[in-house]
């Protein structure tokens, strides 16, 4: 039933890319890395989610999108405006122990033919949503975070790993509660205590549903409640909203395309993906080495026989 609703939800055709929220990803790896009692490497675990998804969802193109900053030391305009700092609730060690791991985890992406993209000073989501808007054709996001539920559209679904839930415009309401047109004001309305960000006073997921369904404009809002008292609202949906990142910041997205293109070719190499292995010792990859070959070089394989093939024919 589950596979059913799978390609039901990408409308009876592969996907053209998968877009992981690969921060996002390592934080859960490292987590159950610590608290399981065997010995094994986040990586690993890491790969095998990846793994996991190109087999569900047919699909080699993938965009693994890192919070880690292409220009350090500048603050993005969500930093800027907030006089707490943004996401200043995340465990300071917490982060250092997974970004210790993040380099040789991207290493080993990349010799997969996995494509690694990053900000330039704002965040993992923005770029996912550029992503998203630029590639043609359907893609699956795949991240438990809330907000990238605002970029589902007619080509574009969200893949939530630890529901183990396909989110798309077709069910969309039955999940959330909210409409799709809704939902950015939904969230504005409540903030993030994840990402420190703080709603209007003393409305939480039923007085946020109450009122947008209540209220369908912002100046139905400013009615109700007052310009003064939607202050924290306004501020939020500019911080919140993924199409406001790089209109504050255009030359993010000159970094974006560049990556892009330069990836766009991008192929991983089995044998260096291998040693890779070897080198982190991680032999439950090592010991069925061909299924990963199978699930990440098989249209390598094919196409190199039939080059193969079609020499031997002009040649004849």
């Amino acid at each position: 039933m589950y596979m059913k609703y799978v390609v039901h939800s990408i409308m009876n055709q592969k996907p053209e890319a998968i877009l992981i929220d690969s921060s996002n990803l390592l934080h859960r790896a490292v987590w159950i890395a610590e608290n399981v009692r065997t010995n094994v490497n986040p990586s690993y675990i890491f790969l095998t989610s990846i793994k996991k998804y190109t087999k569900m969802f047919d699909c080699n193109n993938i965009y693994s999108v890192w919070d880690k900053r292409l220009i350090r030391g500048v603050k993005n305009y969500r930093r800027v405006a907030k006089n707490v700092e943004y996401k200043g609730t995340r465990d300071v060690e917490k982060n250092n122990r997974v970004f210790s791991f993040e380099e040789k985890t991207t290493e080993l992406l990349n010799s997969l033919g996995i494509k690694n993209m990053y900000p330039g000073i704002l965040e993992a989501d923005d770029v996912i949503s550029w992503l998203s808007n630029k590639i043609e054709g359907n893609k699956v996001i795949v991240s438990v975070d809330q907000d990238m539920l605002q970029l589902i559209d007619d080509n574009t679904c969200v893949y939530s790993p630890i529901k183990d839930i396909i989110i798309d415009k077709g069910n969309f309401e039955s999940i959330t509660s909210v409409t799709l047109e809704h939902f950015l004001r939904y969230k504005s309305l409540m903030g993030d205590k994840s990402d420190n960000i703080p709603g209007i006073p003393k409305c939480g997921p039923k007085t946020a549903l109450k009122l947008v369904r209540e209220c369908v404009t912002d100046e139905d809002l400013i009615k109700k409640l007052g310009h003064e008292k939607l202050e924290p609202y306004f501020l939020n949906k500019r911080l919140i909203d993924l199409n406001q990142g790089i209109i504050e910041h255009p030359d993010d997205e000159v970094l974006y395309q560049k990556q892009y293109t330069e990836l766009e070719h991008h192929e991983g190499d089995a044998n260096v993906f291998r040693e890779h292995c070897k080198e982190l010792n991680i032999h439950n990859i090592l010991d069925k080495f061909n299924d990963w070959q199978q699930s990440f070089f098989e249209h390598q394989t094919k196409t190199t026989l039939e080059s193969i093939v079609k020499k031997l024919q002009i040649d004849k």
